[in-house]
């Protein structure tokens, strides 16, 4: 139980950032289905497994993660992370939350040991610097989608693929979206994500 729990507090950071990211705040962009486009982009898009990836791809993808944290920066301190709303999940179907979890715990026991290991400080480092609105300062957040993004890499594409699908049943994003984008300025959000995009398509041409 012990070797778990740092698999699932990284999965449970994946998630976290899997609602954020997902396209709640803009659609994605034109020409590419949601379902097809965006499940690479679900935790964060997706790399090889980190030591086993050469390391021209590692390098890429902590520059991509650099550039999508200054990117979407402006965009992230305009959320209200005091509010309730990012812990909760109206409606939500207790069946359909515990398959999320089922195939986040999956995931998770199939990550690279060391990438988990990086994630999981990566996040430690950022609590210790949240301040009193909830922000952590972007180096901190560059740190954790680099890690993230290596963490979700060292994973089957298939198994990246169960959590966005299931956590599509949870979630309805298309309802969530408009509301959420009406709270922040919607061209930072649309930069963000932009910016997003470009990082997963860096990381999944690493991806196993």
């Amino acid at each position: 139980m012990a070797k778990l729990l740092p698999r699932v507090v990284a999965m449970v950071a994946v998630l976290a950032l899997c609602n954020l990211w997902l396209p709640a705040f803009v659609p994605p962009p034109a020409g590419q289905s949601l379902r097809h486009g965006v499940h690479l982009s679900t935790a964060v898009g997706a790399a090889a497994v980190l030591g086993a990836a050469p390391a021209a791809f590692a390098d890429k993808i902590d520059d991509a993660a650099t550039k999508l944290s200054e990117a979407s920066y402006p965009f992230l301190k305009e959320i209200d992370w005091t509010s309730p709303v990012y812990g909760s999940l109206p409606n939500a179907n207790p069946v359909k939350v515990l398959a999320v979890i089922n195939k986040a715990l999956v995931m998770g026991a199939s990550m690279d040991s060391a990438a988990l290991k990086k994630g999981v400080l990566a996040h430690a480092s950022a609590i210790g610097h949240v301040d009193s609105k909830g922000m952590i300062p972007l180096p901190d957040y560059a740190a954790i989608n680099a890690a993230i993004g290596h963490m979700v890499a060292s994973v089957p594409k298939n198994q990246v693929i169960d959590v966005f699908n299931a956590a599509g049943d949870v979630v309805r994003k298309e309802e969530v979206g408009a509301y959420m984008k009406s709270l922040v300025n919607s061209g930072d959000a649309e930069a963000a994500y932009k910016a997003f995009w470009e990082f997963k398509d860096v990381v999944a041409a690493a991806q196993r």
